[in-house]
């Protein structure tokens, strides 16, 4: 390695620049004097800039300080990635304010600038108070002291989502290609939302009974199969192990992969209007309270909001058939 008079610099091996400085170690582009070189070397040591020390007062200060706490060490590696992209914007946007002069209306005006992603918006404002909910603990501000407690949750224009008609169903089924019929029947037979159609194994499924672990609650379920679903499983079961919805390539789906597999094969057959896989979750608590299902047995499945919106769906048809039955009768 050999050290050149450009801080932070060497040239590796008698061959090529890197560029080494607070954890980087990185290859330049080109020689000492290249435009090139100067380009990416000044973009280094832009961004390699020690940070200054956070202010005691600081949110910045508060949120290190929370991040390197017992509890946040003792959530979860997935909540603890999903809190820290949310302190990462709260540090940008709050990071020199003092956290114990903020008030209710700061927190509003930062909440409210990203009101056109409601659900982020409301994250920040949870994790504001979450911070000062731990402040409270570790006595850094006056008990009790919490100014993002009361907040309202800024409400998302909810798009509808339309059940699946038993017409739509056999379309989809009879057009599609023979990979897509798995996922959309674990989805119409067992009323589980993509997460949890995805997260399904060959070892989940029991012959009778396949087990799903609710990605939202966290329990497990034994879901009775309904023949057409056990008919088709016991079709597949011996190409592949592990997870079962697929993709034509038999590589595991995920939910945001199956997602788009599914609009693009709906956008592929002739006639079929643009259906979603929550869509399927309607249609199944559809089909469940139209075979005389209690509301227990379809809730214990599906949720009572699913259950509420399928009922809608399914009381607006009957209502419709019956309205047409009259209509011929009297003719």
């Amino acid at each position: 390695m050999v050290k050149t008079e450009i801080p932070f610099t060497y040239l590796a091996k008698g061959r090529y620049w890197r560029f080494r400085r607070n954890g980087h170690d990185t290859k330049l582009p080109g020689n000492p004097g290249d435009p090139e070189f100067h380009r990416a070397y000044a973009h280094l040591m832009a961004s390699t800039e020690p940070k200054p020390k956070a202010s005691r007062q600081s949110f910045s200060w508060l949120i290190e300080r929370y991040r390197g706490s017992a509890e946040y060490h003792a959530l979860a590696v997935r909540t603890q990635d999903d809190y820290s992209d949310t302190l990462d914007l709260i540090d940008k946007e709050m990071g020199d304010q003092p956290y114990a002069l903020t008030t209710r209306a700061m927190i509003k005006a930062v909440r409210d600038d990203y009101a056109g992603t409601p659900r982020k918006a409301h994250k920040i404002k949870q994790m504001v108070s979450r911070l000062y909910s731990w402040a409270d603990e570790e006595e850094l501000v006056p008990a009790g002291f919490n100014p993002a407690a009361g907040l309202k949750k800024i409400k998302a224009k909810v798009k509808p989502i339309t059940p699946w008609s038993e017409e739509e169903i056999n379309l989809f089924l009879a057009s599609c290609e023979p990979f897509m019929r798995t996922p959309v029947m674990l989805a119409l037979y067992t009323g589980q939302r993509r997460e949890d159609v995805v997260s399904m194994t060959w070892k989940d499924y029991q012959g009778k009974f396949i087990r799903v672990k609710q990605s939202k609650t966290g329990e497990p379920l034994d879901i009775a199969c309904h023949p057409a679903l056990c008919k088709h499983l016991d079709a597949i079961k011996t190409r592949f192990d592990g997870k079962i919805a697929r993709t034509v390539d038999g590589k595991p789906f995920n939910a945001n992969s199956l997602s788009s597999a599914l609009n693009r094969a709906v956008e592929a057959i002739n006639g079929m209007p643009h259906r979603t896989l929550h869509g399927l979750r309607y249609a199944a608590a559809a089909r469940m309270e139209e075979a005389g299902c209690t509301i227990v047995e379809i809730t214990s499945v599906l949720g009572h909001r699913t259950y509420q919106m399928g009922m809608k769906y399914a009381s607006q048809r009957k209502a419709s058939e019956s309205a047409l039955a009259k209509q011929e009768k009297r003719a």
